[in-house]
């Protein structure tokens, strides 16, 4: 860049998309854009998105809302009343794009389907988000990252287990509702580069169930005629214990033993020490000798090719090397291991808390973390764009207020004070 370009506030300036989203997947996506430089106008009824009253800390303000909404602009605006309809329809002309994850009922009823808003303005590139997908039986039935875990099969892939037997699910992040935010986002990118070739704008269509199954690809894959152990053991040893009625813990850990790879199983995971614990991440081969060597252990799986890892014995040692690793793992501290194999460059980090990380050197030197102020007053902590643009960064801001942009974007698609006095006046706008 030359001494006197100016630098873009973001790849995506200069392009608009209405975000008629709520909760996470919706959000998400709009707020990646935003962090791109987009103009991100986020419609919201009077009442605001259904996030904003999850144990709000104020009015309209929660915990969760705010990291999911930086950046965008908000309007709050009444589809009941008809200069409400006009509002709306002003603001699709004026937009290139639009992410909804509404149900298919509801995007109609409030004329915000595909359908409706392509009559109005055909350039727009529209990202629908369901739970289930745009066809078959279950197409507009509702879904939520928990349960479309549970559908998938996750919860039974991650085979954790509460004390009591009960199945526990991924509570660590809405993984399913963010990788859809993320396959939303792009779908605006390539819609809007199509449209650059044909000048035309298209429905993209993206779904919980979709993104739940592309997360799990390297298990889903299956080659004909090759079947994976996990599916052996679905269609031959899964029907015995069902038969016999047994119980979730006992199908769970035989499930498991077919599902991990006895081959790695002891080399990625994470281990007990004396006093946290660690996370184990040697995945070639060449650490996994370097770690044996630094334990004292001999695996011939590692370093004899002809070994033939599928006998009784072989399941045997490997069972033996993981109770071998828990025990030697749990005669030092995570401290003492960390630098011990940090040392012989086997790929290791510490057992750690979420919460240090707004805290963390290397998050905070790469703005992975960053603070902005919010309109409550609050200085906000949240997580930074996933992206950087040298060519240029919009400045970051926080979350909106319910309706905190009406009047700024109502002045954008031409409306004077007086007319957005008189919305206000009849309860068009909030």
């Amino acid at each position: 860049m030359s001494a006197n370009e100016i630098p873009m506030a973001g790849p995506l300036q200069g392009i608009r998309v209405l975000e008629f989203g709520s909760f996470v997947a919706g959000p998400w996506g709009g707020q990646l854009l935003a962090d791109m430089g987009a103009d991100v106008v986020k419609v919201e009824p009077p009442s605001g998105d259904p996030w904003r009253h999850a144990n709000p800390f104020v009015k309209n303000e929660s915990r969760v809302f705010i990291p999911l909404n930086r950046g965008t602009r908000s309007i709050c605006l009444n589809l009941k009343q008809d200069s409400g309809k006009v509002v709306l329809k002003k603001l699709i002309e004026s937009a290139d794009g639009i992410i909804s994850n509404n149900r298919v009922d509801t995007a109609r009823k409030l004329g915000i389907d595909y359908e409706s808003v392509s009559k109005i303005n055909p350039k727009l590139v529209y990202v629908d988000i369901t739970a289930y997908g745009p066809r078959g039986k279950m197409a507009d039935m509702p879904g939520f990252d928990l349960i479309v875990q549970g559908y998938t099969g996750a919860v039974m892939s991650e085979g954790k287990i509460t004390d009591n037997g009960q199945p526990e699910v991924v509570w660590s992040s809405s993984y399913i509702d963010f990788s859809t935010g993320y396959a939303a986002a792009n779908g605006i990118l390539a819609g809007i580069v199509a449209r650059s070739k044909t000048g035309k704008g298209q429905l993209v269509s993206t779904s919980l169930l979709s993104n739940a199954i592309a997360m799990q690809t390297l298990r889903v894959a299956d080659i004909e005629g090759v079947p994976a152990p996990a599916k052996i053991w679905y269609e031959n040893e899964y029907p015995g214990l069902v038969e016999r009625d047994a119980e979730y813990k006992e199908i769970q850990d035989s499930y498991q033993n077919a599902v991990r790879p006895p081959t790695y199983r002891c080399y990625y995971r994470a281990y007990k020490t004396l006093d946290n614990g660690i996370t184990l991440g040697t995945l070639a081969f060449h650490a996994r000798i370097r770690l044996l060597d630094v334990l004292g252990l001999k695996d011939p799986r590692m370093t004899d090719p002809n070994y033939d890892d599928s006998t009784t014995k072989a399941h045997e040692m490997g069972m033996q090397l993981v109770e071998d690793f828990e025990r030697i793992f749990a005669s030092k501290t995570t401290d003492e291991w960390f630098k011990e194999l940090r040392s012989h460059d086997i790929p290791c980090e510490p057992v750690r808390f979420v919460e240090e990380m707004v805290d963390d050197e290397q998050v905070l030197a790469n703005d992975y973390v960053i603070e902005v102020d919010h309109h409550t007053g609050h200085k906000i902590r949240t997580s930074g764009p996933i992206l950087q643009f040298s060519g240029g960064m919009i400045e970051p801001k926080s979350s909106p207020s319910l309706g905190q942009h009406t009047d700024e974007v109502l002045g954008d698609i031409g409306y004077s004070s007086d007319d957005i006095s008189g919305l206000r006046d009849n309860g068009s706008v909030n």
